[in-house]
């Protein structure tokens, strides 16, 4: 199992401390594209940060959160840095806040290799413009040579997705990848997953509020009310199996394309 998530407790500490997460149980195997869906401030994201360990002192997790077998519930810094840098990669919402403004593509994408993993900077270059091609970037030494600004919110989609892809994990958190975008980008994206995860046999963890996106691609799906787990669902039964009230609330709630019939 790539990501094996069991009885996920998160709180905050302070005077009075507030407790976020309740008991999520939640697992990616290879090859799956799983869902987690939820209304906005359910605890998606959340989830997300507490699986890699990104909350500091004042958060207590309790629990078992695996990687690929590491136990990251107590691990010392060594092995979260480890964990983080060569099994798992995050793919946020804002690509533009995931890359540094002031460095060319090329230059932040390459750091990573280079400092974390030992590479020649030569050798990651190279690494960078393949990844820049294989994600449907055209002129990628071009894009390597640009800053941010100079590229729309698909294109630096596709570069983060590089990044990501850049440390060869197996097990890829996108945390709402694709709702900032306009549907034809969003359809290229998801595209770009899905033959990604079949070359090369990644986990992906798709955090979304899109139901009909989830349904349409994730294996299995959960349901995330209030930082609890409230049903689990096969992806192509989504819309049809759902029985929990605060799954049909959200299935109604998603908008829905009427069908006009010729008059």
């Amino acid at each position: 199992m790539l990501l094996d998530i069991h009885n996920l407790h998160l709180s905050f500490a302070g005077d009075t401390p507030t407790r976020i997460l309740h008991g999520i149980d939640l697992q990616v195997a290879p090859g799956e594209m799983v869902g987690l869906v939820g209304e906005s401030g359910s605890g998606k994201s959340t989830t997300v940060r507490a699986a890699l360990r990104l909350y500091g002192d004042e958060a207590e997790v309790t629990g078992s959160i695996r990687i690929e077998g590491t136990e990251m519930v107590g691990a010392d810094a060594a092995t979260l840095r480890r964990t983080r840098a060569s099994s798992v990669a995050l793919v946020q919402q804002d690509p533009r806040g995931a890359l540094n403004p002031v460095r060319r593509i090329g230059d932040s994408l390459a750091e990573r290799l280079v400092r974390v993993h030992g590479m020649r900077r030569r050798e990651a270059d190279r690494r960078i413009l393949d990844l820049l091609a294989e994600v449907g970037l055209t002129q990628p030494a071009r894009r390597m040579r640009q800053y941010p600004h100079e590229l729309s919110g698909g294109m630096l989609q596709r570069v983060v997705i590089a990044a990501a892809l850049s440390t060869d994990p197996k097990l890829i958190l996108a945390d709402e990848a694709t709702s900032a975008l306009d549907v034809t980008t969003q359809a290229e994206i998801v595209a770009i997953f899905q033959s990604q995860m079949r070359e090369r046999a990644l986990g992906m963890l798709l955090i979304t509020h899109d139901l009909h996106l989830a349904g349409a691609i994730c294996d299995r799906v959960y349901v995330l009310r209030s930082g609890e787990i409230v049903e689990t669902l096969a992806g192509r039964n989504l819309f049809d199996a759902a029985e929990h009230p605060y799954t049909r609330a959200l299935i109604d709630a998603a908008p829905a394309l009427e069908r006009r019939t010729a008059s």
